[in-house]
């Protein structure tokens, strides 16, 4: 059984530093589903290939993520965070200088994706090293209340940034922005798996699939299902959120200051109720907790097809923030809660993988399926796949808290 720890200040502040770090970050990741979609409209990119430029970058965090969760099992977590945000940097700044055609954005988006998708997984899996289940749940509220704040800042700054159809001034700021997040990551914050607890190599060369799959098994069957639930759920979400920004400037005619407006709506509800959705994890449980809020993103989503006022465009995006910022807790705290030590890396690249490769699918569909039946049916088909993402959770998965967690030694994945 996973020992309960004693968190010193050190570790506390450590983390505070690398929180700090994270929303420097999210201040450009938040502006990237509200710029990018109009950046490529402007280049004439339809919305079928706006899903599949989408749809390169979370395509790309499915082998990112994947990997740098199981390689910082191996060599810590820190170098392969600070590794994936130089990368992230660099995009931006290519964005700014290199030719904007459809092949050039196929390109950035990847390497886009290869960045970015490797900080939520490392971010998470050092929450988890350094706190135990008591306060798991309140650690992940902050660590998505970062986002919150980037969330806020990102999308009322950028419409400053952008001139017409002149987006460089964005890039170049979005990429120096990430650099300092660079430099923070790389002289302030501390690895936070020392080298007695990382996992050895596997002995022999190239892929073997009997360990990968031994170390898929160890992960545990709830977990497996688990995944499953927020493969529904995120892959319904997506066919939407990629386009939001189109959907308020085309159906609701709103102009970009407009548009920022309702994207830093959602940054507020993160901010106010990500602690809250800590507390509710730790205090009633995660299981409650996820149903609860999974419930109530279905109703925001049905909300989106039965609005009667401009205005009501406000209510049901605050319901939808405050629904999706209590699930995307529950969901961290959950994947939290069922891996073990010596596997956390490994499965939260896992999640990562299943996450993106959700939003891959979602961005793909949503555009053809935008353009078929509009923008309703989206809607309409995320409610369902939220729906189905509760009932697989409520009558499968027993309560993660109260669950032992083995710390037993696991078969590595041989490289």
């Amino acid at each position: 059984m996973e020992q309960i720890k004693e968190v010193t200040q050190k570790q506390r502040r450590n983390y505070y530093l690398l929180i700090a770090a994270v929303v420097s970050m999210q201040i450009t990741a938040s502006t990237i589903y509200m710029v990018l979609p109009l950046f490529f409209g402007v280049y004439g990119i339809t919305k079928t290939q706006n899903g599949i430029l989408i749809s390169v970058g979370t395509l790309a965090g499915v082998f990112s993520g994947l990997l740098a969760g199981k390689f910082s099992d191996n060599f810590g977590r820190k170098r392969i965070l600070v590794a994936g945000t130089a990368v992230y940097a660099v995009a931006f700044y290519l964005y700014a200088v290199l030719q904007k055609t459809y092949t050039v954005f196929l390109f950035l988006r990847f390497l886009e994706g290869v960045g970015f998708y490797v900080m939520p997984v490392l971010v998470a899996a050092m929450c988890a090293d350094t706190f135990n289940k008591k306060e798991m749940g309140r650690m992940m509220g902050i660590f998505t209340m970062a986002g919150g704040i980037g969330q806020l800042v990102g999308p009322l700054l950028a419409p400053y940034l952008i001139h017409g159809t002149d987006y460089n001034l964005y890039f170049m700021f979005s990429g120096t922005f990430v650099l300092i997040c660079w430099f923070g990551l790389v002289f302030l914050v501390k690895d936070t798996l020392p080298p007695e607890k990382r996992a050895p190599l596997g002995t022999g060369g190239g892929f073997e699939v009997n360990k990968f799959i031994a170390s898929l098994r160890r992960l545990g069957k709830p977990f497996g299902i688990f995944l499953l639930a927020i493969l529904l759920y995120r892959t319904g979400y997506t066919m939407i959120d990629p386009f939001f920004s189109i959907y308020l400037t085309e159906v609701l005619k709103m102009d970009l200051s407009s548009t920022s407006y309702i994207f830093a709506l959602r940054a507020i509800c993160t901010l106010t109720f990500a602690p809250v959705a800590g507390y509710m994890a730790d205090k009633w449980g995660r299981k409650p907790t996820f149903v609860v809020s999974m419930a109530l993103v279905g109703v925001a989503l049905v909300s989106y097809t039965r609005m009667n006022n401009p205005n009501d465009i406000y209510i049901v995006r605050a319901l939808d923030a405050i629904a999706s910022v209590v699930v995307l807790n529950s969901i961290r705290t959950i994947t939290a809660d069922l891996l073990a030590p010596e596997v956390r890396g490994f499965g939260m690249g896992l999640y990562s993988t299943i996450t993106s490769q959700s939003s891959t699918m979602g961005a793909i569909f949503g555009g053809y399926v935008i353009d078929l039946m509009g923008y309703n049916m989206v809607f309409l088909a995320a409610a369902g796949t939220a729906v189905l993402s509760l009932f697989i959770v409520q009558l499968f998965i027993k309560e993660p808290r109260d669950a032992v967690v083995s710390t037993q030694a696991v078969a590595p994945v041989a490289h």
